[in-house]
């Protein structure tokens, strides 16, 4: 470099540039030199296959001339080993990601070499070249060489070069001219640095190849700082992806469960609103999202006051305000407190079910289930027949049904019956007992209130009957026990099918089947004035009528077999009821119909279970006391004799239930002794000692 000076306008020389001249020469002479003993090592190693002199080889390098050499690759002849279209294509798309991710860094780094004759090249994990980057005519001389998209750099292919050293070694590296295996590449000088993975697996490799004389150890920092910034954009682009694919798993599952889903932060915002609960409550996601609670939910709802104080909310009814309606639903409020202060609430978690839907949640908060089908109706005689059959008509139609019966002829088992036949049998089976309950407080069973409507509700309110009915069933039983006003409540219900909760003001509507029960009849309960006529066409839609058990004495046997069955699985024992038992049993009148029989039975069972004994005898029977009374009272005869008979008397009766059982058993010995509660080969030796003939 030269200085002009200013006075005497000579050419003026500095001697510090004259000192660097000759240091660079020397350098530049000593390099020559050195690329000089790389080159006759090469060429001796080449012909012998050894290197007598190998200071100048670096030990890596010479480790993979020897694999060279051993793969039989030819050091002055290139065979390039490339992709078809169809595979550089597949490739291409297999790292897509890496190529996005290095080609800004990559061709920013490209455009200040211009004028160097150096390119860069990005290849992936199995050392082919996915894009070069640098000056066209840069990349075409490379071409021409032998190096461009879909070449393979691996050591197999071409010999050594820093490309696959740097993979085998796992860290950068430079190679230099006569370094390089193959004579045809020997022509540049490569810095190879490898990328990494977030797993520290081997993502691909960065090459900054050029002039063999233009080496510089820069070039290899510049390549390892491209590898690094690629690293480093690469990991956050997947910490990236993974934050989001972990969003839209948790968006998914929460938008996947059936139950509404709110979530609040600590300022009272809604940060989750998942698509179910906008289904439930009639707000679209997006428009509750970012929003104020109150701004969505009304205002004051229970979730802010859980976000104020704390406290949680477990199976209580939720009631919000959503766009001027009263929507009411069923679930929990759960605080959020942060791990270092339980004081603090950072936030507020709802998950809650619309009334209509809650049918399995409501079941299992009072036991609101129906457990008996018609094939636990235990009965054959017709007139226990006609009104099975009627009922499961019935169990088909939306209509309500009125179902009349003594007390303990099953009317709650053929309610629920109806309803494990309906098309509602999912829902909740609620019943409530009218003449259980004071007239006072049936009003509010059955509508529910509002919080603080009276002295001593509950502050959060309280669903009625008709309500958790929702879906399913709601059983009347001694619906004749209302008192009028209380009728005439009912009546505007189902007129109007919605009804309002005591102290509240919004209707809703009422969504369960209506199925009522007297034990009166209720044409009789209408005629003396008990009984609003009114309502009694609203109920009596389909009537059941329920015969007494002593009117269906034909099915006194299998119901006896059937209860002795139950209770010998519930006590562990089988059991027998002998002649003399059955003979009283049989002449009862029972007024308590098939409750006081199940009973009855139940008690003789144990009794015979607490003596060690399989059989249950006359005196289990008498010692129940309505049949001792009866006994005393002669109310209990057969064919018009008093029982205790003679045993003529006692065979006859015996005799005839054996027959009969038989009989309704078409010959089936098994179902035969099951319905008169005694075994296979007691019922044997009764049919040899009476001379019956089996029915064909």
């Amino acid at each position: 470099m030269y200085f002009r000076d200013r006075e005497a306008k000579d050419l003026i020389l500095p001697r510090e540039f004259e000192e660097l001249a000759e240091r660079q020469l020397y350098e530049y002479r000593n390099f020559l030199g050195y690329l000089t003993c790389l080159k006759q090592n090469w060429e001796t190693f080449i012909k012998t296959g050894k290197v007598d002199k190998a200071r100048f080889i670096r030990p890596e390098v010479l480790s993979s001339w020897k694999r060279s050499r051993e793969r039989g690759i030819d050091p002055y002849r290139l065979y390039p080993i490339s992709l078809t279209p169809e595979n550089l294509k597949r490739k291409l798309e297999e790292n897509r990601e890496l190529i996005e991710i290095a080609s800004p860094f990559l061709d920013a780094f490209a455009s200040n070499l211009k004028g160097s004759g150096f390119r860069v090249d990005l290849l992936d994990r199995d050392l082919y070249i996915l894009k070069q980057f640098g000056e066209p005519e840069v990349l075409e001389m490379a071409k021409r060489q032998g190096s461009y998209p879909g070449v393979s750099r691996s050591e197999e292919a071409t010999g050594t070069n820093a490309i696959n050293l740097a993979a085998i070694l796992g860290r950068p590296i430079q190679l230099v001219g006569p370094e390089h295996y193959n004579a045809q590449l020997q022509y540049w000088t490569c810095s190879a640095a490898p990328i990494f993975d977030e797993h520290e697996g081997l993502l691909g490799i960065i090459n900054v190849a050029g002039h063999y004389l233009k080496v510089h150890q820069h070039t290899l920092g510049m390549a390892i700082a491209l590898s690094k910034a690629i690293e480093f954009s690469w990991r956050q682009n997947r910490l990236r992806r993974e934050k989001e694919l972990a969003g839209k798993y948790i968006e998914s599952i929460v938008d996947s469960i059936f139950d509404g889903l709110i979530a609040l932060n600590g300022e009272g915002r809604i940060t989750v609103f998942n698509r179910p609960a906008g289904q439930i409550l009639g707000v679209s996601p997006q428009e509750a999202v970012d929003q104020a609670v109150e701004v969505i939910l009304g205002p004051q709802p229970i979730i802010r006051e859980a976000l104020r104080t704390g406290e949680a909310y477990l199976n209580k009814e939720l009631v919000f305000q959503v766009k001027n309606k009263r929507k009411t639903v069923i679930g929990n409020v759960v605080p959020i407190t942060s791990s270092e202060d339980n004081s603090r609430v950072n936030g507020v978690l709802a998950v809650f079910k619309g009334l209509t839907h809650a049918r399995g949640f409501i079941k299992n908060l009072a036991g609101f289930k129906a457990y008996f089908t018609f094939e636990d109706l235990v009965g054959r005689s017709p007139n226990f027949s006609q009104a099975v059959s009627l009922a499961r008509q019935a169990a088909a139609l939306p209509s309500n049904i009125l179902i009349l019966g003594e007390s303990g002829t099953g009317k709650e088992m053929f309610a629920q019956a109806i309803h494990n036949a309906s098309n509602v049998s999912d829902g909740p089976f609620v019943g409530i007992n009218c003449a259980a309950i004071p007239a006072e407080l049936i009003e509010s069973e059955l509508f529910g209130y509002e919080g603080g409507a009276f002295t001593g509700a509950k502050r959060e309110g309280q669903p009625g009957k008709f309500e958790l009915a929702a879906g399913g069933t709601l059983f009347l039983d001694e619906v004749n026990a209302m008192s009028m006003a209380m009728q005439a409540k009912l009546l505007r219900v189902l007129q109007n099918r919605s009804f309002t909760r005591i102290g509240g003001t919004s209707e809703i509507p009422l969504k369960a089947r209506i199925i009522a029960a007297s034990n009166r009849d209720l044409w009789e309960e209408v005629r003396q004035g008990n009984f609003r006529e009114d309502l009694f066409y609203r109920l009596n839609v389909i009537t059941i009528e329920i015969p007494p058990l002593r009117e269906r004495k034909e099915d006194l046997w299998e119901l006896i077999g059937h209860f002795c069955q139950k209770h010998a699985r519930r006590l562990g024992s089988s059991f027998e009821v002998s002649e003399e038992a059955l003979k009283l049993l049989e002449a009862y009148h029972w007024p308590g119909n098939v409750r006081e029989l199940e009973n009855v039975l139940e008690r003789c069972a144990v009794m015979a279970f607490s003596r060690s004994s399989r059989r249950i005898e006359a005196q289990d029977v008498l010692s129940y006391p309505g049949i001792k009374k009866s006994l005393e009272k002669g109310e209990v005869r057969v064919s018009g004799e008093p029982v205790p008979g003679g045993a003529d008397t006692l065979e006859t009766v015996e005799r005839r239930a054996v027959e009969e059982a038989l009989k309704r058993a078409g010959g089936n010995i098994s179902r035969a002794a099951a319905m008169l509660g005694i075994t296979r080969k007691t019922l044997y030796r009764k049919i040899k000692k009476y001379g019956i003939s089996l029915p064909t």
